[in-house]
């Protein structure tokens, strides 16, 4: 049945406009960026000191490479995207992966650890997801942000935008304090909020720094700073 509310009919839309934005040469970019696989094997080691094997869910799960690099003996994988493309690379690699309209359709306290990467600001009702998420997670369970857009920081405020949102795209840019305040008051322990800025691969400090400084002489140029992304660990009591 065809739904005739408006809101409705507007969220379809933007749901059709993000399926044909994330096509085979939106994820070539990444399949080429040895840097975000550096990137990836770091997030991962971190997870692992939270959780070291059982159900993990990556919403919005791309083409699947992050969730490759959990050893597949520890691990069952399961991913969701709306890129038709993505699900079908993401598959190729083993994970089990849903569409968006089956995206959730799983038992209460299925999973271990569920991850966000990149992917909450370009969600069109991202708390009403999140909050579903809880509850497919275990008790001691974690839930997980990665390369989360942060508006609470230096480059946003200055600039009113982050060097790696999607134009066009985002339906929320969160903060710090908003996501902590949001997942304690569903209930969940906020076991670590972390800036990896310092010791990332696209880091170069004295560069980003001179070009922030040079913004205030109307140069325009994007680049990595301090607190831009953030990774937020969570647990379910």
């Amino acid at each position: 049945m065809t739904s005739t509310d408006p809101k409705d009919s507007a969220l379809d839309a933007s749901e059709d406009q993000q399926k044909q934005r994330y096509d085979e040469s939106y994820f070539s970019l990444y399949r080429e960026d040895p840097k975000r696989s550096a990137m990836y094997l770091s997030e991962r080691d971190h997870i692992l000191g939270y959780k070291s094997s059982g159900r993990i869910l990556d919403v919005g799960c791309g083409i699947g490479m992050f969730l490759s690099v959990f050893p597949d003996q520890d691990w069952e994988k399961y991913g969701t995207d709306i890129s038709d493309v993505a699900i079908a690379e993401a598959r190729a690699r083993g994970i089990q992966v849903k569409d968006y309209e089956q995206a959730y359709d799983y038992q209460d306290g299925f999973f271990d650890v569920i991850v966000f990467r990149g992917s909450l600001q370009l969600i069109s009702t991202p708390f009403a997801v999140v909050k579903h998420c809880i509850e497919l997670l275990a008790s001691g369970g974690c839930l997980v942000f990665l390369s989360t857009p942060n508006s609470n920081s230096p480059y946003y405020r200055r600039f009113k935008t982050l060097p790696f949102l999607t134009p066009h795209g985002n339906f929320l840019i969160p903060s710090d304090i908003m996501m902590k305040n949001a997942l304690q008051n569903y209930g969940l322990d906020v076991l670590e909020i972390r800036y990896p800025y310092l010791g990332g691969p696209y880091a170069r400090p004295l560069m980003d720094h001179f070009w922030y400084l040079m913004s205030f002489l109307g140069v325009s140029k994007k680049f990595p700073f301090w607190r831009s992304s953030m990774e937020i660990y969570a647990r379910k009591p």
